[in-house]
């Protein structure tokens, strides 16, 4: 997303003439947290899930636990995977494309890959394991 285009500018110009949007692509890609890849038994991706409603972090968690229920997710770190022999981003094999939550007070992923913690969100590192 270009930044510069969405937020130029005081808000106040926001819908008037001068809007720095004006004349601009926003553009890019936001991540946000609920949205999970569905892995066949054969580690195969055959869909995707989406979640929205809530925060991110929760968002995530609730989408984490329908793949689970529906028995999708069957992703965990192998050739047919592109997750990578590591376990994906979140650094945990038993949970490979976990949310990240790692931003540091200055706004900062020590990974890349970081989102910031939501409040009165349960325990993302306890959620079910995938299938290996």
């Amino acid at each position: 997303m270009d930044t510069t285009a969405a937020y130029g500018a005081p808000a106040s110009r926001y819908g008037q003439f001068n809007d720095p949007m004006i004349g601009k692509r926003i553009g890019g890609v936001n991540v946000f947290g609920g949205g999970l890849a569905l892995y066949s038994a054969n580690h195969v991706i055959v869909g995707g899930l989406g979640v929205s409603g809530d925060t991110s972090c929760a968002d995530h968690n609730i989408a984490w636990r329908v793949r689970n229920s529906l028995g999708l997710d069957h992703l965990a770190a192998n050739a047919n995977s592109g997750l990578g022999a590591v376990g994906g981003v979140s650094g945990d094999a038993s949970r490979p494309d976990n949310i990240v939550l790692d931003i540091d007070d200055k706004g900062v992923s020590k990974g890349g890959y970081g989102h910031p913690s939501c409040a009165n969100v349960g325990d993302a590192s306890k959620l079910p394991a995938v299938v290996q």
